[in-house]
């Protein structure tokens, strides 16, 4: 099976967010023209032009406009009088759709002052979204992250944020982008983009920082609940340090089943090999029945038909023995041992045999029995986590999986177990 990490990779590509996305068209507050002025409250040299140039751009007739804007530019002494001038060349511009004398203008409007606040925050927004229509995205960049700074962003502009960091391998900028993106889009009543998720994982894991990039795969589980996160999540207990492939292999197989991770004939017929071995008799029965059934074990095609029946004889022996006297001869035996280990285990084969009443109440003897081995009992917590989840209490699953504290991949197992209760 392909890891998660490989997939994450090849899909790098994937995560970025354009600039049109992020930074809307030019916003209409932003190219108001001003106000013709009456001749009382200006000089005749800039009024009469002026007004000129403001009736030109009503009618539409923009060379005349910005002519005329020109010349009363020559006697604009005050502040509001430069600033009338060069709204007026700002909405020309924009109604021509020039993008590039368009920005110029507007920072023009910035240069001069005077402008309100509102004005001022519009006019920076539509700035950076005009260099990004103009392709000049190191520009709108720098612009859109002063802006985000200073302002706040919505989730778009974050989230364009965060890729383009990713894009430029700064991981920590990227991850904190991402993680704006997914609190704004909350805050605006929205599901957060999955590929916010998809950012933080590959900043981490780019980074090297294995704990947060798993802990990000959970996030990211948590809200998009996909066979390949999960996978992943799953994938994870092989890796830990001291991890019980006898003992777990079993339970990596029986989450990918939960999970809906796709599995090969090769994959059912070991996870029935493994439920043969370690005494999980009716389960093993169950999985081998599917495959005999169906001709895919035992038939001409089958190159290891002989093994493969003799262990669904020895499957079926063992299940017939196990309900017939001999899980509860293991009981009365277990009462007596020095550890709840037997116990335990009983309880583990009544979860094979779909009795998980029984199972949840043996596993918990064993456990309240004690004396068992650090990993003994990692195991035995996943495994009445598992058995309390199947018999419909997943609230008891949780807290039981929450307590598991090992590094053989019990405890991994056990979080990949709690999302898939969710």
């Amino acid at each position: 099976m392909t890891s998660f990490g490989k997939t994450l990779r090849s899909h790098a590509s994937a995560l970025g967010f354009g600039l049109a996305a992020a930074l809307s068209a030019v916003a209409a507050s932003s190219i108001a023209v001003a106000p013709a002025y009456a001749q009382t409250e200006t000089s005749m040299e800039f009024g009469k032009p002026y007004q000129e140039a403001a009736a030109a751009y009503k009618a539409k007739s923009y060379s005349t406009a910005l002519a005329k804007a020109d010349e009363a530019g020559k006697h604009a002494k005050s502040v509001k009088e430069k600033l009338a001038v060069e709204q007026l060349r700002t909405g020309v511009y924009n109604a021509q759709g020039n993008k590039a004398k368009l920005v110029s203008s507007l920072e023009a409007q910035l240069a001069i002052g005077g402008l309100s606040a509102d004005m001022v925050r519009s006019h920076k927004l539509t700035i950076a979204g005009t260099y990004a229509q103009l392709g000049q995205t190191s520009k709108a960049l720098q612009l859109t992250k002063e802006y985000v700074n200073q302002y706040g962003g919505s989730s778009q502009q974050y989230a364009y944020l965060a890729s383009s960091a990713l894009a430029a391998k700064n991981t920590s900028e990227a991850i904190s982008y991402a993680n704006k993106a997914i609190d704004q889009s909350r805050k605006e009543g929205k599901k957060p983009s999955e590929k916010m998720f998809n950012i933080i994982m590959k900043a981490n894991y780019d980074a090297g920082k294995m704990d947060d990039y798993y802990a990000a795969l959970e996030r990211a589980a948590g809200e998009y609940p996909k066979p390949a996160y999960m996978k992943g999540i799953i994938d994870r207990a092989e890796k830990a340090p001291r991890f019980d492939r006898n003992g777990l292999t079993l339970d990596v197989q029986r989450a990918y089943m939960a999970a809906n991770i796709p599995m090969t004939d090769k994959d059912k017929r070991e996870m029935a090999e493994q439920a043969v071995t370690r005494g999980m008799a009716a389960e093993s029965v169950a999985l081998f029945k599917e495959m005999f059934d169906s001709g895919k074990l035992g038939g001409a095609s089958d190159p290891l038909a002989a093994r493969n029946k003799g262990l669904y004889d020895r499957a079926k022996a063992d299940a017939e023995a196990q309900k017939n006297g001999g899980l509860a001869k293991d009981e009365a035996d277990a009462a007596s041992q020095p550890t709840g280990l037997l116990y335990v285990q009983t309880g583990e084969k009544y979860i094979g045999m779909g009795d998980y009443a029984k199972a949840v109440e043996l596993i918990q003897k064993g456990i309240d029995k004690g004396s068992l081995k650090p990993d003994e009992l990692a195991n035995a917590q996943l495994h009445l986590g598992y058995a309390q989840y199947k018999a419909g209490k997943k609230s008891d699953a949780r807290k039981t999986w929450a307590a598991i504290k090992s590094d053989n991949g019990a405890q991994e197992l056990g979080k990949a177990w709690t999302l898939i209760a969710k």
